[in-house]
């Protein structure tokens, strides 16, 4: 998995409560540029970057860049070839009493989606802009308090 060159400071820069690069440094990892270059193709396909980004957001940069797209279940999100990738939409709970979707733990669901993120996995490994390169097998420990709600894979043959 290829690392963006900025990373690092670019998530320093976009480091903003309730936003930030988590879904550029994603796009970034799976078209092997920096995030700098998302960032300006983001703007010439004519999206605009609020200082964060939605899920639907995401799907329709790769699509306008030509990837094939295919929306997993969460239950089932492992079965992908290896050398896909997938996007997890990652939740972190709340300490509220309502632990159920929308809420997550949270007193409203606008506030559950300021906090999510987004992580990319790819051949046995998964990556967080903010915390690394991890092993697959670290998945686990890496969310807790928090659920996948969404899986996004990305390959030449998601649509065959």
């Amino acid at each position: 998995m290829k690392i963006p060159n900025d990373v690092e400071i670019m998530t320093k820069a976009y480091l903003i409560d309730k936003g930030g690069i988590c879904g550029q440094s994603c796009l970034a990892v799976i078209e092997g540029i920096s995030i700098k270059e998302v960032l300006e193709n983001w703007d010439d396909l004519g999206m605009e970057f609020k200082g964060w980004s939605g899920w639907k957001q995401l799907r329709e940069y790769l699509e306008k860049r030509g990837h094939k797209i295919k929306l997993l279940r969460k239950d089932n999100w492992s079965d992908f070839e290896k050398e896909d990738y997938c996007i997890l939409r990652i939740q972190w709970i709340g300490d509220g009493d309502n632990k159920e979707k929308p809420f997550y733990g949270w007193g409203h669901w606008s506030k559950a989606s300021a906090y999510t993120h987004f992580v990319v996995v790819h051949d046995n490994q998964f990556y967080c802009n903010e915390e690394g390169l991890f092993e697959i097998n670290k998945l686990e420990e890496y969310l807790e308090g928090a659920v996948i709600t969404s899986i996004m894979r990305c390959s030449q043959d998601a649509l065959e």
